[in-house]
């Protein structure tokens, strides 16, 4: 039978998370053999038992990330989970995300917008012209934390300079997240950036905007659905209907919106999940059959 662990930080608020992702393995009787330990055992060692075919875990502090590290580089499936795309929170009426080998959903497949209209805080509003959208560039640059985990904490400079590459006289608005926090080489946490937010609110920087730019911000899915283009990568759940740097010399390309914008939206809406469909094993079987 195949084999997974699931590494827990000790925190009361994400322990939850993990032991219902455990129990809903268990509940799914879907053959596999699921162990809960501490990510305290894997950094005694630091390295994932031989055997292991998945690991999971919640979140890329305290020797999560240092973990998912090691299971991207040897070929581990991991299971990942943090804040939902939509209705975000740990507990309550939270839903969390959920991807499998990956940082947010990049995968597609054509659903219909059932499910996403259940979400009564969201809808998807018209695209809108460059004649109806601002004139500034948003920036969200990845926390450090993210920017450590993946490499790019030098990603807000390279940004910027490809904005200006071509858009010289590009107005551009950086925003970092608040209370982002600050890690060390090893991906711990250092402490929390608790520098006074003096940003203009982020609804007015978003209706003042002309595109946004961002790592792997839910900005770019804000975005995405007040109709305003978005530039951005790999790591992202709005990576399929990224435009590209280059397109910054040719704005009336961002006129036309991308051909699969509500599909990435409605597509998302099934790959979040509240605790106790975790728990009860609804979240691994759909995992399973969303990444078949």
């Amino acid at each position: 039978m195949p084999n997974l662990i699931v590494y827990d930080t000790g925190r009361r608020v994400t322990s939850l998370l993990t032991w219902a992702f455990t129990k809903g393995i268990m509940c799914s009787r879907s053959g596999w053999t699921v162990s809960h330990i501490t990510i305290a055992e894997y950094l005694a060692t630091k390295e994932i038992p031989p055997g292991t075919d998945a690991v999971a875990t919640l979140g890329i502090l305290r020797g999560t990330g240092m973990m998912l590290k090691e299971a991207k580089a040897t070929g581990i499936d991991y299971y990942y989970m943090d804040h939902a795309y939509y209705n975000p929170g740990y507990g309550g009426k939270g839903w969390m995300r959920i991807t499998k080998n990956g940082h947010a959903c990049t995968t597609l497949k054509e659903v219909d917008g059932t499910q996403f209209k259940a979400y009564k805080n969201y809808s998807i509003q018209p695209w809108r012209t460059n004649e109806e959208r601002g004139k500034k560039i948003l920036v969200l640059p990845p926390t450090d934390a993210v920017g450590w985990f993946f490499g790019q904490r030098d990603w807000e400079h390279y940004a910027v300079k490809e904005i200006l590459k071509y858009m010289p006289d590009a107005e551009i608005v950086v925003r970092h997240k608040p209370n982002e926090p600050i890690v060390d080489e090893r991906g711990f946490l250092i402490k929390q950036d608790s520098q006074e937010d003096t940003n203009t609110p982020l609804e007015q920087q978003l209706e003042d905007c002309f595109c946004v730019v961002a790592y792997n911000s839910m900005v770019a899915l804000q975005a995405t659905l007040m109709g305003i283009p978005v530039i951005t990568n790999g790591n992202s759940c709005c990576i399929r209907l990224s435009f590209a740097f280059i397109d910054l010399a040719t704005p009336e390309k961002f006129n036309q919106e991308p051909r699969k914008r509500n599909s990435v939206i409605w597509w998302l809406a099934h790959n979040q999940w509240k605790r106790r469909m975790i728990e009860d094993g609804t979240a691994w079987n759909k995992l399973q059959e969303n990444y078949s």
